[in-house]
């Protein structure tokens, strides 16, 4: 779960006032179910309670809640979204994966420092990873996969460090997934890749040698295809318990950075352009930005 609070000036550029992320592992065994868990919606609304106090707080005049693979994919999800708006007093959106898709590039293109040639932007989450491809701040292609870090963990991974074989069956499915999907995904000239979300920020802060987390170091750092392969080996091959004390990654997505690091190093090796871009801004971004569009006339 991720805040963002921003002042939008009349020009659309944004200025971040608090942010903040947490760990609520809301579908946490979903894949298994079907369902979100009682456990889960009383972490996840607990700490939903909290964001929207830190933005009250803040002094936002506008405050948009929104969800996403977790309550679109569960079976009890509108019904989850209805209990979590009851409580916070504000709407619970769940975002279409498209919805999702489109806010993510829209976030990422705005923080791009090159507007031209074609851009590939993948966000990998927990419940599911979405890949859009676009122009200036428009996504064109747009995709949401069901690859996610938590159900690719709880479906394939049970030993502390990942064992081969287990790594195997997340390679091999990851794989499969992108085969299947992505064979006329995203055809033509691909001048950039950028990454967005946990996983792609804590491979910026350990291949910067980071002591500490520093977002405005992260920003728009490249990740070579090699350091990323090199990344993930060292990850997947690292105890649990030394993982949790790396800098970028935190104690809440420790266990399931190594399935992600397939998935991101599996991507980079789908769309052969050297590397990618690290970026910070993700639908936390979006959600400011679109919003900002649809009530702050742009300046002439």
């Amino acid at each position: 779960m991720r805040l963002l609070v921003a002042d939008v000036d009349p020009e659309h550029r944004l200025r971040t006032a608090h942010r903040m992320g947490e760990i609520s592992r809301l579908g946490e065994g979903l894949d298994r179910t079907g369902a979100i868990d009682e456990p889960a919606i009383l972490r996840t609304l607990d700490c939903l309670e909290r964001f929207v106090q830190e933005a009250e707080y803040s002094g936002a005049t506008y405050i948009r809640v929104a969800a996403t693979s977790a309550m679109r994919s569960a079976a009890n999800g509108a019904d989850v979204a209805g209990r979590l708006s009851e409580r916070i007093g504000y709407p619970v959106e769940i975002l279409s994966g498209e919805e999702e898709a489109r806010l993510v590039f829209l976030a990422v293109s705005s923080a791009l420092n090159v507007k031209t040639g074609r851009t590939v932007v993948v966000d990998i989450g927990g419940g599911s990873t979405e890949i859009i491809v676009g122009e200036g701040d428009e996504g064109r292609e747009l995709i949401s996969l069901p690859l996610g870090c938590v159900h690719l963990t709880e479906r394939f991974v049970s030993n502390d460090p990942p064992r081969e074989d287990e790594l195997a069956a997340v390679r091999d499915h990851v794989r499969g997934v992108y085969a299947d999907c992505l064979a006329t995904f995203g055809a033509g000239e691909i001048n950039r890749a950028v990454g967005v979300g946990g996983t792609v920020t804590a491979f910026g802060a350990l291949d910067l040698g980071l002591t500490k987390y520093d977002p405005s170091r992260i920003e728009n750092h490249f990740l070579s295809a090699d350091r990323i392969s090199f990344i993930e080996k060292e990850l997947c091959a690292t105890p649990l318990g030394v993982r949790r004390e790396l800098p970028g990654v935190s104690r809440g997505r420790a266990d399931i950075i190594p399935a992600g690091s397939v998935i991101l190093a599996e991507f980079v090796s789908r769309f052969p352009v050297g590397g990618l871009h690290v970026s910070t801004r993700g639908l936390r971004y979006g959600l400011v930005l679109s919003e900002a569009r649809r009530t702050i006339p742009r300046a002439s």
